[in-house]
């Protein structure tokens, strides 16, 4: 038996705008994304010989994570295997250790379908380039492709199209979130019906990612989708990270986590303490990789 285990990092939106609906019901998107230190600890046991169609299971410490064929760890490896046909192994098995919470726009699911594919590539000799696994990713998720870059990027297309950027600057980001979920298709047909929907100041965020100002970055975040959520707790949470000292907060992805960005750690862990222990709260910081 061979086994790896490998950190699959959330995601947040430094900056999100929707710029058109597909003719396939998709919508093309330009946003920023980063990879923080907040993760999903995934371990990959492989056994057997080679064959075309290993059986594959799944369990997760979380008991409202399906491990059935509807999980993207599920489907990571079924994308992978009819990608390179014949696997040098008879038996997967996917355990994950769940650290980011679900429905929050963190992409946890993204990140363990992400990690799931890198990992196999490990396992059968890096036989596929990152751009291969990519392709393959954005079969199974949106944002999936970012999860196997990482770093700091720019996507594009429904997520697909990604662009290596200059890295945030080292800071302490403080991620909230409320115990609700908020759907991510009920928030796009929302977004659908707005006449006139509002666009960030895109080339401003990216003068101040270029520069490393972290005090101009944090002034500049934005995401379209937060005009659409309807719940009066996203902007409860981005007043209170503003006054506890963070230089910007927002909502990632389609919610319903927020995020502060913070130059003092002591301020960021404060404000912490003001939601501990009424939802989730986790102090992080930007990673400059993928699954690790």
């Amino acid at each position: 038996m061979q086994s790896i285990t490998l950190k699959a990092p959330a995601k947040i939106n430094l900056i999100l705008d929707i710029v058109g609906k597909r003719d396939d019901g998709y919508h093309n998107l330009r946003s920023v994304m980063q990879a923080i230190s907040i993760f999903d600890n995934i371990t990959l046991s492989v056994k057997g010989e080679k064959c075309k169609l290993p059986s594959i299971s799944i369990t997760c410490t979380k008991n409202d994570i399906p491990t059935n064929e509807s999980n993207i760890a599920y489907k990571a490896c079924r994308a992978f295997n009819k990608a390179i046909g014949e696997m040098p192994f008879d038996s997967i098995a996917v355990h994950i250790e769940k650290h980011i919470p679900s429905g929050a726009g963190l992409a946890g699911g993204s990140s363990d379908g992400a990690t799931v594919l890198i990992g196999l590539n490990k396992l059968c000799g890096s036989t596929l380039s990152t751009g291969e696994l990519c392709k393959i990713g954005a079969s199974i998720g949106a944002d999936v492709p970012f999860c196997i870059v990482g770093g700091t990027a720019l996507c594009e297309g429904i997520g697909e199209k990604i662009t290596p950027l200059k890295s945030l600057p080292d800071c302490e980001i403080l991620v909230v979130k409320p115990d609700i979920s908020i759907s991510t298709p009920l928030s796009y047909k929302r977004f659908d019906k707005l006449e006139n929907p509002r666009l960030s100041d895109f080339d401003k965020f990216m003068t101040s990612l270029n520069s490393g100002n972290l005090a101009a970055i944090s002034k500049t975040l934005s995401n379209s989708l937060e005009d659409v959520t309807n719940e009066s707790i996203i902007d409860e949470i981005k007043c209170e990270m503003i006054k506890s000292g963070a230089l910007g907060s927002v909502m990632t992805g389609s919610g319903s986590a927020v995020f502060g960005i913070f130059d003092n750690e002591r301020k960021a862990h404060k404000c912490a303490e003001n939601f501990s222990g009424q939802m989730f709260t986790n102090c992080c910081h930007p990673c400059t990789q993928s699954a690790i």
